[in-house]
């Protein structure tokens, strides 16, 4: 995946028609999200799990095929050795805050092996930030994050797929639970949210251009901020039209994130880095989604244990009553039993409790997720450039014969001539100097940030 980032980057190097085959790229996000849930439940519904797997392998076949064929080889000349420090201690780090933080709610959030299992995570983590600092060619080169459109870009990445995750969890199992959907109808009643993360992306990067990376990224994440707020209203009663036009506007968010976020990640890098660029493009979206069905998943499950333990029905079997407090689908397994030997009343009472307890866990789970989207609405605000600037010294410094394409870097800054879309005719534009005698500040198209 991070390879066919990197290969448009270097395919398509003037800035535009870049903007525009992220935006494309993309956009595929959405056709995944459209396609894997309705092909992945017709073939869990036709035949085992493992089929799955097997309809994907002479899929991938075909398509490393056409790779082969149609795209030009592209790489970094001095590709480094593999970090396997880096590598190791970025995985065991990882691992060990993800399985902690699914762990929380049977272990309990305060106990001692939680706390113990997500203090050694960050210990691993950061020692892995240390190690990278001092690696020659470190898989991750932390000093990138110095930049703060890099690192904004790089946070709102995470946010959204944070989110997408943890809403992505939740609502199909609210679909399947709660309205009884089977697999694949679930599958197809997502298309909505698919939709418009695929527009929304080719959307975004034009917006992008026009008007900066910063108001279309801030602008998705506070608009999925608030189509998370909308669906943690529903109930067991909330028609489907009205969950439609939920999914919309967060598919609609998360797209105007992505395309224009990654672009801003891609912009920040030299081309010949561009699959360093991707790589954390894409860890960052494997991040978050991890996080995101680890947290928000632990949340929902932590509310929903809290309350079912209040609404249980009374004298219930034992058996019954352990399934029922695992998850929602357990209580209705359990329910069925019941049923089967008789014990209506008190499957029918299990299954409201049961159900009543998923919606709490729900909304308040989602109620969350969508702080979290407002925060990074905020920090997206703060902290991307709009229209950054360069000085007019910068500008002059820049050998004037230079080639489109080529990549300077003055006092930190790096300033691709393919992203300056404004000539400057130095001895005639007005303002070039202010009153004092000294140059001004001239405003640059590119999304660069200069000191």
């Amino acid at each position: 995946f991070p390879a066919t980032l990197s290969l448009i980057a270097n395919v398509f190097t003037e800035r535009g028609e870049r903007a525009k085959a992220i935006g494309l790229w993309g956009a595929t996000t959405g056709v995944g999200v459209a396609t894997g849930p309705i092909v992945g439940g017709w073939l869990l519904g036709e035949f085992w799990w493992g089929s799955v797997f097997l309809f994907m392998a002479p899929l991938a076949g075909v398509i490393a095929a056409l790779v082969a064929w149609a795209v030009p080889t592209s790489h970094d000349p001095s590709t480094p050795p593999i970090d396997w420090p880096g590598l190791l201690l970025s995985s065991a780090g990882m691992g060990a805050l993800v399985f902690g933080i699914i762990q929380a709610p049977r272990w309990k959030w305060g106990s001692p092996s939680t706390l113990a299992v997500i203090a050694a995570a960050l210990v691993i983590l950061t020692v892995f930030i240390n190690v990278e600092r001092r690696m020659a060619r470190p898989m991750l080169d932390v000093a990138l994050f110095r930049n703060l459109r890099f690192t904004a870009a790089s946070g709102s990445v995470t946010i959204g797929f944070f989110t997408l995750a943890g809403f992505t969890f939740l609502i199909t199992q609210y679909f399947q639970f709660i309205h009884g959907y089977t697999p694949l109808g679930t599958g197809v009643r997502l298309l909505p949210v698919a939709t418009s993360i695929a527009v929304a992306s080719v959307v975004g990067t034009k917006l992008a251009v026009r008007i900066g990376n910063k108001a279309v990224v801030a602008t998705g994440l506070a608009l999925f901020g608030v189509a998370l707020l909308w669906i943690s209203t529903a109930s067991g009663s909330t028609p489907y039209l009205e969950i439609v036009g939920q999914m919309l506007a967060g598919g609609g968010g998360l797209g105007l994130i992505t395309a224009p976020a990654t672009e801003a990640i891609m912009g920040a890098v030299p081309t010949e880095k561009a699959g360093v660029g991707s790589a954390v493009n894409d860890a960052t979206r494997l991040f978050g989604a991890a996080l995101g069905v680890a947290v928000i998943g632990s949340i929902a499950a932590s509310l929903y244990a809290r309350r079912l333990g209040s609404t249980i029905p009374r004298g219930l079997p034992a058996q019954a009553a352990s399934a029922a407090k695992g998850s929602l689908g357990g209580a209705l397994v359990a329910a069925q039993a019941l049923r089967n030997v008789g014990l209506a009343g008190p499957a029918h009472a299990l299954t409201n409790a049961a159900s009543g307890a998923f919606l709490h866990s729900f909304g308040g789970s989602l109620r969350v997720a969508g702080a979290i989207a407002f925060a990074g609405a905020v920090m997206a605000a703060a902290l991307l450039p709009a229209r950054p600037k360069a000085t007019v010294d910068a500008v002059d410094a820049v050998d004037a014969d230079a080639e489109v394409g080529e990549v300077f870097e003055l006092d930190g800054t790096v300033i691709d001539l393919d992203r300056v879309d404004v000539v400057l005719e130095l001895e005639d534009a007005p303002g070039v100097a202010n009153a004092d005698g000294h140059p001004a500040a001239v405003p640059w198209a590119s999304d660069h940030t200069a000191p």
